[in-house]
């Protein structure tokens, strides 16, 4: 009798294991400081989540530079009376082109783009130049806090040619360009 009750306490026990089950990802995604500001956009929205709409551009204005613009700013207020100075920088584990310090287009998009990325530009505080995504020295900007507890990170997002990018043998191929950047904002 207890050879039969443990043949089907066993056999019982295999059909639980064979049921089916579902796994999933949470991804939690935080941080814990002290002392911050608050972040917005141009139009007043909390910035932690940004989509910036690029416009439709034609693949020659890509290739020869005149391929239109989009402006964005990160407005920093409500800074704690104790920061003096803010500085940013801009990170993408996926899509970082280190070569260029661009952003290539997510290619797992149907339809995506090829050959096209999209850099960054500094917009103010008095600097122009490109941001180079990915390069940990490379603080885009700084503002003093001292004087106002906030200020304005000003940008330009513009496509560019990708690195590997040739008009004859690697041509840009038309299609959606979605990708995104991860920015850190350290205060002193």
């Amino acid at each position: 009798m207890k050879f039969k009750i443990s043949a089907l306490l066993l056999a019982m026990s295999a059909l639980s294991a064979n049921a089916a089950t579902d796994l999933g990802l949470i991804t939690f995604d935080g941080a814990v400081s002290d002392t911050t500001c608050k972040v917005t956009t141009n139009n007043g929205l909390d910035a932690h989540n940004v989509t910036i709409s690029m416009p439709v551009v034609t693949k020659s204005a890509v290739i020869d530079g005149t391929a239109a613009t989009k402006e964005f700013e990160l407005k920093l207020s409500e800074c704690d009376t104790t920061l003096t100075k803010a500085a940013i920088s801009f990170t993408s584990q996926q899509f970082a082109e280190l070569s260029t310090g661009t952003l290539k287009p997510d290619t797992t998009v149907s339809g995506a783009a090829e050959n096209v990325n999209i850099a960054l530009f500094n917009n103010g505080n008095g600097t122009t130049d490109q941001v180079k995504i990915g390069d940990p020295a490379d603080a885009s900007q700084e503002l003093d806090l001292s004087a106002t507890n906030g200020g304005v990170f000003a940008y330009v997002a513009k496509y560019v040619p990708s690195a590997d990018m040739d008009a004859t043998s690697n041509p840009i191929i038309a299609g959606k360009v979605n990708t995104n950047a991860t920015f850190t904002m350290t205060y002193e």
